[in-house]
């Protein structure tokens, strides 16, 4: 029986992580603000969680185990691995996007083109600011990694490089 609640206890950590891990789909449909407090609680209850089942049964596995799921979801949360992880697997539908664009001229697809780069929304904004993925044909980004680019619209910040020529930016409209 032991054996058995611990399977379950490592199934229910590891749906946990996956949940914390694809999260920033939820993100782009609540809004920053709401998915802050969506994953605050989240990641309270968890703790909680973690702590009465640490407690109730007493065993060094079970207090290893909750707090590397802990620690791993808030590493997951703090270094931004659910943008990133999404990043990676909705990459490819944006360069569709881009060679559909380049082929037919017509933006069919939300993105907007300025100076060059051309800007795909990637989470809804909160107060002015609004995360964006940024495709430089140019690659100029790359030499303002730890500071601001000025563009007609605003400025954009550069978090990250998603991948050659895409940028996570935090824009400031």
């Amino acid at each position: 029986m032991k054996n058995k609640s611990f399977i379950i206890i490592t199934a229910i950590n590891i749906a946990a992580l996956l949940f914390v891990l694809f999260s920033c789909y939820i993100k782009k449909h609540t809004g920053y603000a709401l998915y802050n407090f969506a994953i605050l609680f989240f990641m309270v209850a968890f703790l909680l969680y973690s702590l009465i089942l640490a407690f109730s049964f007493r065993k060094l596995f079970c207090y290893v185990e909750q707090a590397l799921a802990c620690l791993l979801i808030f590493l997951m949360v703090k270094f931004n691995l659910p943008d990133r992880f999404a990043l990676q697997i909705e990459n490819p539908k944006f360069e569709k996007k881009i060679e559909a664009l380049k082929k037919t001229g017509v933006n069919d697809c939300g993105a907007e083109i300025i100076d060059g780069c051309i800007l795909f929304d990637w989470e809804p904004g909160f107060l002015d600011w609004q995360m964006v993925l940024v495709y430089d044909k140019q690659d100029s980004l790359q030499n303002v990694m730890d500071e601001k680019k000025y563009v007609q619209e605003g400025r954009f910040y550069v978090l990250y490089k998603a991948k050659k020529c895409f940028y996570m930016c935090a824009a400031n409209r």
